[in-house]
């Protein structure tokens, strides 16, 4: 669990465990950001968590499957990383996918072999090099659950955001499904988290999935702020995230910045950032980058005649300058559909530069 604490009215104290198993050690980050009470923030965590505390959390790949990885030398414990009320990631950190993370899935993990969820991709089409020297290195972290992440109220556990008997009292909480919002909320009566169209017989929705590559909408129900704290560690290795690269498709991505950033230093209009970036002097041309001004989501385009960024409608015609926050995730919305792995990837700028 990488929220740390609902700051509101007091503050706490930051302790970032250190595990015998990592070699260096990386920045450690720490990120505040505040929800004011009766409104809508856009959020995302910009750093790693800790890795994993088991053995085997870092090493290289030794075999590869079209779902499966191996590491003959990992001395796993079989199904530790494979529940889903505590999911993990594997991280690859070298060669030409470096940046790309995987959910692992069951069938649960053996001693030597991960089953991952490949976005669609055989694995083995990725070129990924194997050997017990020369192979792809990994590591694997902790992943988050809207029960991990923001909480319960169960005993030992503490919710950080408002809760209550039905959706239009509690804190929102929603995650970008593809074409529509998904829509969480802790259900005090219930004492579960749950979605605005549940019923009491729906099942639990402790377990649902946050993936650190996307980023959130917080809707604060509460009469005062809601302050949330992060820590992590700073990524070593640039995010390299998977969007949805059909016509037209949006896609919610966490840049993974510990800093601001400006539109011209993500620079995705270029090669080494996304393949065959659309741009445009028509912004209906153009791919599209949206960014939520906290009432309003702002539309940026790249513009290849004037050689700069421009806001969609803004008589202002450089945005090269327009800052997103740290935290602040980002739509991307590409015109056209891709049909390579590369296409439907985005490199994000290393962390830090």
């Amino acid at each position: 669990m990488r929220l740390l604490c609902f700051l509101s009215p007091v503050l706490c104290l930051l302790s970032v465990p250190a595990y015998g198993q990592i070699a260096t050690s990386r920045p450690v980050g720490y990120l505040v950001q505040t929800i004011p009470a009766g409104q809508t923030r856009s959020f995302s965590v910009p750093f790693d968590a800790e890795l994993s505390s088991q053995s085997g959390a870092v090493g290289r790949l030794t075999a590869v499957g079209a779902t499966t990885i191996e590491n003959s030398a990992a001395g796993w414990t079989p199904g530790a990383f494979s529940s889903a009320a505590a999911p993990y990631f594997l991280r690859l950190t070298s060669g030409a996918h470096a940046g790309r993370s995987f959910r692992i899935v069951t069938p649960e993990n053996t001693a030597t072999r991960l089953t991952l969820a490949n976005d669609g991709v055989d694995l083995t089409s990725l070129g990924l090099a194997v050997g017990t020297t020369t192979g792809t290195t990994f590591e694997i972290v902790p992943g988050d659950t809207l029960a991990t992440f923001f909480g319960t109220t169960a005993t030992g556990d503490t919710l950080v955001v408002q809760g209550a008997g039905d959706p239009l009292g509690a804190d929102l909480v929603q995650v970008w499904g593809g074409a529509a919002w998904l829509n969480f909320y802790y259900n005090t009566v219930w004492a579960r988290w749950a979605r605005d169209t549940d019923v009491s017989t729906d099942p639990t929705r402790n377990h649902y999935l946050l993936r650190s590559d996307r980023g959130l909408m917080l809707t604060r129900r509460g009469a005062t702020p809601l302050t949330l704290a992060v820590v992590g560690r700073v990524l070593a290795t640039p995010q390299r995230a998977v969007h949805t690269r059909s016509e037209n498709a949006l896609t919610f991505l966490a840049t993974m910045q510990p800093g601001d950033v400006t539109l011209g230093a993500l620079a995705l209009q270029t090669s080494d950032r996304t393949a065959g970036w659309r741009s445009s002097a028509d912004p209906a041309d153009a791919d599209i980058l949206l960014v939520w001004s906290g009432a309003t989501w702002f539309s940026f385009f790249f513009n290849s005649t004037a050689g700069h960024w421009q806001r969609v409608g803004d008589a202002t015609p450089n945005r090269d300058s327009f800052v997103i926050a740290s935290g602040t995730p980002v739509f991307v919305q590409r015109r056209t559909a891709g049909t390579s792995t590369a296409d439907q990837t985005i490199s994000f700028p290393t962390p830090g530069s």
